[in-house]
C-alpha cells in the first residue's frame, strides 16, 4: 500500500468511529447503566490513544533512524 492509501484508509477509520461514537453517544441512556457510563467512556478514550498511538508508530518505520522524532507528550483529560 501506498503511504497515501494508508492515509486514506486511517482517515475513513478515524471518521467511521467518531460517527459511531457520536450514535452511541446519543443513545447511551438507552444503552448503557447510569454506574458504567464513566467506566465506557473512559475505556472508549484509552481504546481511541491506542489507536492513535499505533498509527504514529507505523507512521515512522524502525530500520529509518533519520526519520524518528522525539516521542511528544500526550495531554489526558
Amino acid at each position: 500500500m501506498e503511504r497515501e492509501e494508508v492515509a486514506r484508509l486511517g482517515q475513513w477509520a478515524v471518521r467511521l468511529v467518531g460517527e459511531t461514537l457520536a450514535r452511541a453517544g446519543s443513545e447511551l441512556d438507552q444503552l448503557v447503566p447510569p454506574e458504567s457510563r464513566v467506566h465506557l467512556l473512559k475505556a472508549q478514550h484509552e481504546v481511541l490513544l491506542a489507536a492513535a498511538a499505533a498509527v504514529e508508530h507505523r507512521r515512522h518505520p524502525k530500520g529509518s533512524k533519520s526519520q524518528r522524532r522525539r516521542a511528544r507528550k500526550i495531554v489526558l483529560d
